[in-house]
């Protein structure tokens, strides 16, 4: 592995560390470790709708610019009081990645003190909170493993973010949030700085860094990642609009009937993904809006390839009553 060294660039929006990642993945053959240096931010998962899941009126008063990944999960606020991370990989699987990437996470945290531990999910931990949450996606040209990491993260400009604004519900918000994450800069005599510094220094002594070409290829990937189309996403259009929360995370479905056949099928939510639902979806189109038709698709095509730790009997129970969903119909 090799530490892409970003610091000459200064703090930067969060479009161009993403285009670093497209870059890296479809340039490098080594797996690569960067981290990224943050002015205060909204980062929305793939798949969710930026009305449904920001507090827009009042990330415009602070100040917080609204970005998508291309990784599944949900809205994360960031802000100068934190940093990020991305492991790309060729070859690693998810679970490969989870387990060995933040590992290293672990062991370096460890030798400076710091005694996190991985909590089994995708989650760092530190007295029995989480400080950093990390999502992952993958193309044909390998994977990324990107996460989260709170140093002195304002955690109620972060709650008020991503939480209507209703008072009521943003101070039991507060006090959830305060029980339930924390940020390791309380807890260490070591600044910000220092630890991102001591963090690339331990993923790797092999330092690498953009030459201008490089710099400017980046630049015109990033584009793409401040194009409208890109951040406000699609609001699709439906006959039939359901939700649910599974363990996995919540998932959204919206199906365009037309003349009793499923004309268009979009997924919303905060859940992981593996692969690209487009993929999933395409399979649905043509077929008659019924049980059996359903059915006879979710045959052929599994959701759990395309989302994390989901199942096809999760599927036909957000669409069909429960009661229906074992029938022979």
């Amino acid at each position: 592995m090799k530490s892409l060294i970003l610091k000459q660039y200064g703090k930067n929006e969060i479009s161009f560390y993403l285009a670093v990642e497209e870059y890296l993945l479809d340039r490098y053959q080594e797996d690569i470790f960067f981290l990224w240096d943050l002015n205060k931010s909204i980062i929305i998962g793939r798949n969710q709708l930026i009305d449904a899941e920001v507090n827009v009126k009042f990330v415009r008063e602070i100040g917080a610019k609204i970005y998508r990944r291309p990784s599944g999960g949900g809205a994360i606020f960031a802000d100068e009081g934190c940093f990020m991370f991305t492991f790309v990989s060729k070859t690693i699987s998810k679970e490969e990645a989870f387990k060995k990437y933040l590992a290293l996470m672990v062991k370096a945290l460890q030798k400076m003190g710091i005694d996190a531990y991985f909590s089994g999910r995708n989650d760092l931990m530190f007295k029995e909170k989480k400080f950093s949450g990390n999502a992952y996606y993958q193309t044909e040209k390998g994977s990324i493993l990107h996460g989260t990491f709170l140093f002195k993260t304002n955690l109620e400009n972060l709650v008020r973010s991503i939480t209507p604004d209703n008072e009521k519900l943003i101070s039991k918000g507060i006090k959830s949030v305060s029980e339930r994450v924390i940020n390791i800069g309380d807890y260490t005599n070591i600044s910000q700085e220092q630890l991102m510094d001591s963090l690339l220094e331990e993923m790797s002594q092999d330092k690498i860094y953009l030459d201008e070409d490089e710099y400017q290829k980046i630049k015109r990937i990033e584009k793409k990642y401040l194009s409208d189309e890109w951040i406000i996403g699609e609001n699709p259009p439906y006959t039939f609009k359901n939700e649910k929360r599974f363990p996995f995370g919540k998932l959204m479905v919206y199906i365009d009937v037309k003349k009793k056949r499923i004309n268009k099928i979009t997924f919303k939510g905060d859940f992981l993904i593996l692969d690209n639902l487009e993929l999933f979806s395409q399979a649905f189109i043509g077929e008659e809006f019924c049980l059996k038709n359903i059915k006879k698709v979710l045959s052929e095509n599994d959701i759990s390839k395309y989302i994390m730790n989901s199942n096809n009997e999760q599927f036909l129970s957000l669409i069909f009553e429960e009661e229906y969903c074992g029938s022979t119909e």
